[in-house]
């Protein structure tokens, strides 16, 4: 019975072999999106599930410090490890993970020759670490590895390009400037892609000598600290306990810095600390940050879930709608076979069987598009799409009950309803056309088109956005700036290096500063009160505002023939107006730095508000000292502004010079406005990925809308030769054809105006600066649906228009 079934199915879906391909085309296109978005986010729940005890892990949060405005981060000061093992016996164990900074890797071969790299992924970490995340060791031991000072564990990657295929365990590298010798003691394998944090190269925490000189410190927060908590534990009652921890702990920081801890805390409520799961680092972070890596984003994963859902739902209302569209035109088979003896139960398997073969043909089709979407989205978004495994139970079933569910729907209508009806009403013509139950039809396609036209005003806003922030002024000149990494190996030639390279062809300014990328936030106090604030901070020289063209508000810069600009400091229009100044009230007046030893600061100037920062966060205060100053901040840089037309002749000449100069240290360069975009890569991914799946939800819609027109056209061909009998013109009967599809793309219109308005400013308002939704945008929206529905729908409508009526009318 069952080979029976599939034999009439297939020769039912090869007779209308033209529905059927546009069924199973946009049921595949449909089923691959959704299963490429599950796989997204499947990729992105799944981050550190693989710790041992992750349960038990968790990150100490606390209340951000350095932000008068509040809010809470994930870095910690180093004294607050042992603070918790000693107060707390619900806690098993804690580890500390520090983050020194770029350096420069050395690695001497036996034959002398001495390789080195600029080394981005450094941290330093407690000997437990191991104990706690996991990375797997293919040399060396796990227990043993980061115990002692001066060891270090290489990921697989950093160990081939040091040494190639050789043994790394117990060799030595030079680490930093300093070239500080360190012996390898373990190479982990692949480090998993989905964990908040990976490394090439983990220290012993105490191999980072500023560790053990700040380990009293709870405000030098330059570690993240993990606990382990004991089975069973109540993490509730915890975090209501360690609320009070950094009122009976921080003080004594404080009090060895001369710092009243009391009014300190005036200016932020409070400060608190509170534990959060490991788990939840990744996407519920967005505003804790993380220190050691990317952080995602929760709403993405909800925005794509839904994205996913939406298009499986146009193409599910496609296959029905065709369904019930072309089940009507089989009523007189029906009531055939029940006249020869066949049962109810019969003709609903048949069709039932019908519509699962559709479904599972599109499937299969379907696991070809996610696999063509994955190769296409991860190059051009970045975004990390994992490869399917069957070994997943939740993709498997989904793979396999997906088809099951959707072609039961599609079945439904001429399964239960057209078997329903009498023979002998059905072969005398009495049962109720396809054409004229067409509501249902109407109401799915309006859910269809106003899907997609959400999701096109989604992408025209995020689109919108991304051109706000590129377009918007930063305050300063950021377009052929180059910046020359590491320029603190330069020594004592770095003023010379910039003198020189000054006066090279194409470079129009030069000045050497402080890195952009490690300037530090601090507390600065205004003379005559207790006024604290936390600035952020960083070194110039003489020569920075004319590359940058940063903008005076009142006041000076910096100037080489005065000496005492070594104890002055020019602050932004933000600093000015939280201390109750005004510009030119700034200017002589003195800051008090309350960390080292360092002379009052006089302000020479005040610089209108830039944006160093990206435009997510509000212009917070900002204060540059200069280059010779004995303020904190090693790392530097050089900042050419240049012109483009020989651009690499330049970089030869540069990269020369560098070579003279400075001995096993790898040239370096990056452009302003690459760091800039670097910001604004999320928005850029999201506006991509927008673009691809609303071009992909109008492709699925204006499938269905094509079956749809065609099945149409061939049900009135009757009535247009009739028309055409009486005088009616070829255009008339284009309108008559398309009037109906045209209200139901503008009642959907209607729909998804306030729809996307929400849905979008909900977004915008996760933004300090955002623009102001364009209502123009729904109309554009609108219109280009219903240009690009016309177009493909078009050519049906005039086709039967153009119908000869001698030959639809000739049996008539």
């Amino acid at each position: 019975m069952l080979k029976n079934y599939f034999k009439t199915a297939l020769r039912n879906i090869l007779r209308e072999r033209q529905y059927a391909l546009i069924k199973i085309g946009g049921l595949a296109l449909g089923l691959g999106t959704s299963l490429a978005l599950f796989l997204y986010v499947r990729n992105q729940l799944s981050y550190d599930e693989m710790h041992p005890d992750v349960d038990r892990l968790y990150r100490v949060n606390q209340t951000n410090i350095w932000d008068t405005s509040g809010g809470y981060f994930g870095s910690t000061g180093p004294a607050v490890a042992s603070a918790l093992m000693a107060e707390y016996p619900e806690i098993e164990s804690v580890v500390r993970v520090n983050t020194p900074g770029a350096q420069t890797v050395r690695y001497t071969k036996p034959n002398k020759q001495v390789v080195a790299f600029n080394e981005d992924k450094v941290m330093a970490a407690d000997s437990m670490f191991f104990s706690f995340f996991a990375f797997t060791l293919k040399e060396g031991d796990p227990q043993t590895a980061l115990q002692g000072k001066n060891k270090v564990v290489l990921s697989d990657k950093a160990a081939k390009r040091l040494f190639g295929d050789e043994p790394a365990l117990g060799k030595i590298i030079q680490v930093g400037d300093s070239r500080q010798a360190v012996e390898v003691t373990g190479v982990t394998t692949e480090q998993p892609v989905n964990m908040h944090f990976q490394f090439d190269y983990m220290l012993s925490i105490y191999t980072n000598p500023a560790i053990k000189n700040m380990e009293w410190s709870w405000i030098w927060t330059q570690v993240v600290t993990y606990v382990k908590l004991k089975p069973n534990t109540d993490l509730t009652a915890l975090n209501a306990k360690l609320k009070t921890l950094p009122s009976r702990y921080a003080p004594a920081t404080f009090k060895n810095l001369g710092i009243d801890f009391d009014e300190f805390l005036k200016e932020r409520g409070h400060w608190e600390v509170y534990l959060q799961p490991v788990r939840d680092i990744r996407l519920y972070s967005a505003k804790l940050g993380n220190r050691l890596g990317a952080v995602g984003d929760i709403t993405y994963v909800y925005v794509f879930s839904i994205v996913a859902a939406f298009i499986l739902l146009i193409a599910v209302v496609n296959f029905i709608n065709l369904s019930t569209a072309r089940g009507a035109n089989r009523a007189k088979e029906v009531g055939v076979k029940k006249t020869l003896g066949l049962s109810r139960l019969s003709l609903i398997a048949q069709f039932q069987v019908e519509h699962i073969m559709v479904t599972l043909v599109a499937m299969l089709l379907g696991l070809g598009v996610m696999e063509l979407l994955r190769l296409v989205i991860q190059p051009l978004t970045g975004l990390e799409i994992p490869v399917a495994t069957w070994n997943n139970g939740t993709f498997f079933a989904i793979v396999l009950l997906l088809p099951l569910v959707i072609g039961f729907l599609g079945g439904l209508y001429p399964a239960f309803y057209l078997t329903s009806f009498r023979p002998a009403q059905v072969l005398k013509g009495k049962t109720v056309s396809g054409l004229r139950t067409s509501q249902l039809r109407n109401a799915l396609v309006i859910l269809q088109f106003t899907i997609s036209i959400t999701l096109m005003v989604a992408t025209l806003v995020v689109f919108d956005q991304l051109d706000y922030f590129q377009s918007t002024s930063l305050g300063y000149e950021h377009d052929n700036i180059l910046i020359l990494n590491n320029a603190e190996k330069l020594g004592d030639q770095l003023k010379s290096f910039r003198d020189e390279v000054s006066g090279y062809p194409g470079v129009q300014e030069a000045s050497a500063s402080m890195d952009m990328r490690t300037s530090y936030e601090d507390i600065f106090m205004r003379e005559g009160d207790n006024l604290k604030l936390p600035i952020t901070q960083m070194k110039i020289d003489e020569h920075f505002f004319a590359t940058t063209k940063l903008q005076l508000a009142a006041g000076r810069t910096f100037e080489e023939n005065r000496p005492s600009d070594v104890n002055a400091v020019i602050i932004n229009e933000t600093t000015a107006k939280l201390y109750g100044w005004t510009p030119e009230e700034a200017v002589g007046k003195r800051i008090i730095y309350l960390g080292d030893d360092l002379d009052k600061q006089e302000v020479i100037g005040v610089v209108k508000d830039f944006h160093f920062q990206s435009l997510y966060q509000n212009i917070a205060p900002f204060m540059f000292f200069n280059m010779r100053s004995h303020m904190y901040g090693q790392q530097k840089m050089v900042m050419l502004k240049f012109n483009a037309h020989d651009l690499p002749a330049l970089l030869s000449s540069l990269e020369k010079r560098w070579g003279q100069l400075v001995e096993d240290t790898p040239f370096d360069y990056t452009f302003l406005d690459d760091r800039l975009k670097m910001q604004y890569q999320e928005q850029q991914r999201l506006g991509a990925l927008f673009s691809i799946f609303t071009l992909l939800s109008i492709s699925i819609a204006i499938i269905g809308l094509v079956g749809l027109v065609a099945y149409s056209a061939e049900q009135r061909k009757k009535e247009i030769g009739i028309r055409k009998v009486f005088g009616a013109s070829l255009s008339r009967i284009y309108i008559m054809m398309n009037t109906q599809y045209v209200k139901l793309l503008l009642v959907a219109l209607v729909l998804a105006t306030p729809l996307s308005w929400w849905m979008m400013q909900q977004w915008l308002d996760t933004f300090k600066n955002k623009v102001t939704i364009n209502p123009w945008l729904f109309l554009c929206a609108g219109g280009a649906e219903l240009f690009l529905a016309m177009v493909c729908v078009g050519y049906l409508a005039l086709r039967a228009a153009s119908l000869n009526p001698a030959v639809v009318l000739k049996d008539e």
